[in-house]
């Protein structure tokens, strides 16, 4: 062969294996991760000013924050957020529940309202989106964007959240993880649930929350929507990753919730 077309054929295969590992290391990547693209319709918040947007899917946590949304031209922004598929308690499937609230918030952070929405992952391997801020309300969606009006005493300095996790269908599960967030805040527990349930009479395990009412956008108020969410592959069929959520309705005393 002669020299002028060894040199191609080297040419060739050089630029054939760097594609093929370009190629080989973007699906990589992408099978490793999925997101969740929150869909805020702006049309329901009166002069906006700034977003919290906060998202939880698959055992973790979210938070961004976008400024100058008066500025924004279009009636809608749509912010993204990419999770792993896979960490310490859960491998992330089609059914899995996630939520996402946006948070409207004044010149000082102070909330003006909020909108949240519950959903189950429909592409584990790529793009899932969640509107917020429009559509009725409904069990899964609060729908447009809703304020929250004082109410709880004054002085009270946490609002105590109870997540009751029962378990007599998963007397298999090891390791859980429990995230619950309100107002924005997020707190979670991970415990080897086997060995509680083990040394326990009862099948259901209690998570005990304490949050400080004054969160990072106002206090935390009645009306306030809190979730809970719990995570293990031992979940398995129908979710790995469970949530449900209800308004907080007692400031001074325990607000509970089950998580399945």
């Amino acid at each position: 062969m002669h020299l002028d077309n060894k040199i191609l054929v080297s040419s060739f295969l050089f630029i054939s294996l760097n594609i093929l590992v370009i190629l080989s290391s973007n699906y990589a990547i992408a099978a490793e991760n999925f997101t969740i693209v929150a869909n805020i319709d702006l049309t329901t918040i009166p002069n906006p000013e700034k977003l919290k947007v906060i998202a939880f899917a698959n055992g973790e946590s979210a938070v961004k924050y976008i400024e100058n949304v008066n500025d924004v031209k279009s009636k809608s922004i749509s912010i993204p957020f990419t999770f792993e598929k896979t960490n310490d308690f859960v491998t992330v499937g089609v059914n899995d529940e996630y939520f996402v609230c946006a948070y409207a918030l004044n010149a000082t952070n102070v909330m003006k309202s909020y909108s949240c929405i519950e959903g189950n992952i429909e592409q584990p391997d790529g793009k899932n989106i969640a509107n917020i801020g429009s559509g009725p309300k409904k069990t899964l969606s609060t729908g447009p964007f809703q304020a929250v009006e004082f109410g709880g005493k004054p002085d009270t300095k946490n609002v105590k959240i109870n997540i009751l996790v029962p378990l007599s269908d998963r007397k298999n599960v090891e390791n859980i993880k429990v995230v619950t967030m309100d107002k924005g805040e997020f707190k979670s527990k991970s415990v080897n649930a086997g060995e509680l349930l083990r040394n326990s009479t009862g099948n259901t395990i209690k998570f005990a929350f304490d949050f400080d009412r004054e969160s990072g956008i106002g206090q935390i108020q009645q009306g306030d929507m809190y979730f809970a969410c719990v995570s293990a592959n031992e979940l398995n069929p129908p979710e790995g990753t469970e949530c449900e959520h209800k308004l907080t309705k007692i400031i001074s005393r325990e607000n509970n919730l089950f998580a399945r």
